[in-house]
């Protein structure tokens, strides 16, 4: 019998001794962080949520707080109504579930979120009408090197256009964008994406403008610049130097700019019309 109880007593002292999870995982601290705890009281909270009930002794194994310090770090965290203690002896406590004890805290967080929200909304709209009362300001453009990367480049021009693209390029440029996007083009079409090429006619591109002319508005013009320009949604536009003596993916001397700048697109747009002889786009 006395074995038993020896062997009973190890158990429990074993079982007590072991430090909370969430407590050894630094959890406490942001719990401190987000709710204005003290190290003590998010400790003592989050060891009582994992052992569901416990009696103070028993907090202070899990929690590592001083047993001395339990019981008023105890009666805080009830008045704060994230702890209630059960009714008998020994006294033992549970927590108030998550859920229920920081609903308030989680709302206040999601006003501030909105409250921000709308703020730089505000500032954002401030920032724009100042930007149109500029006579001088900064554009954005980025330059692009080699031909993998400039192809990339439009294909993801391509799947966010939302109402035309016009294309201009020569016959060797023709046929580059078609051996790389030619599924994309039928996919534009199924988008009701508007589609204009102007393009040479040369009879290494015929079958290619043959197909073409089912779904896109074809222009030709006899273009010679060794280019490739696409624009969409009258925002957007890239313009690439393309060298054609090679039709390999991987060639690092190809180089383009693109811009979303509406002021840029338009006067690069308006050169590029000029250039052909004021086509009509």
């Amino acid at each position: 019998m006395g074995d038993l109880i020896v062997v009973v007593f190890i158990s429990l002292a074993k079982r007590t001794s072991t430090r909370s999870n969430l407590v050894s995982g630094a959890t406490w601290r942001r719990l401190s962080e987000y709710l204005g705890l003290s190290e003590y009281e998010a400790r003592i909270y989050i060891s009582l949520i994992e052992a569901g009930q416990a009696k103070a002794r028993t907090l202070s194994v899990l929690s590592g707080v001083p047993r001395t310090k339990v019981y008023s770090v105890l009666k805080r965290l009830i008045d704060m109504g994230l702890v209630s203690e059960i009714p008998g002896a020994p006294r033992k406590f549970s927590p108030t579930p998550p859920s229920v004890a920081l609903k308030h805290h989680l709302q206040t967080y999601r006003d501030t979120v909105q409250d921000l929200e709308a703020l730089v909304s505000a500032l954002e709209s401030a920032f724009r009408k100042a930007k149109t009362k500029e006579d001088i300001r900064q554009c954005l453009a980025w330059i692009i090197k080699g031909r993998k990367r400039i192809f990339e480049k439009i294909q993801e021009m391509l799947a966010m256009a939302k109402k035309n693209v016009c294309i201009i390029t020569n016959g060797n440029g023709l046929i580059l964008l078609y051996k790389m996007f030619n599924k994309m083009f039928d996919d534009l079409i199924r988008r009701s994406i508007e589609v204009k090429i102007v393009t040479a006619n040369k009879p290494n591109t015929e079958h290619i403008l043959r197909e073409l002319k089912y779904i896109c508005d074809i222009k030709e013009f006899d273009f010679h610049l060794p280019m490739i320009i696409v624009s969409i949604d009258n925002e957007h536009i890239l313009i690439s130097h393309i060298q054609f003596d090679n039709y390999f993916l991987k060639f690092e001397r190809d180089e383009a700019i693109f811009s979303n700048d509406p002021a840029l697109y338009r006067l690069v747009w308006l050169l590029v019309s000029q250039a052909i002889k004021r086509i009509q786009l």
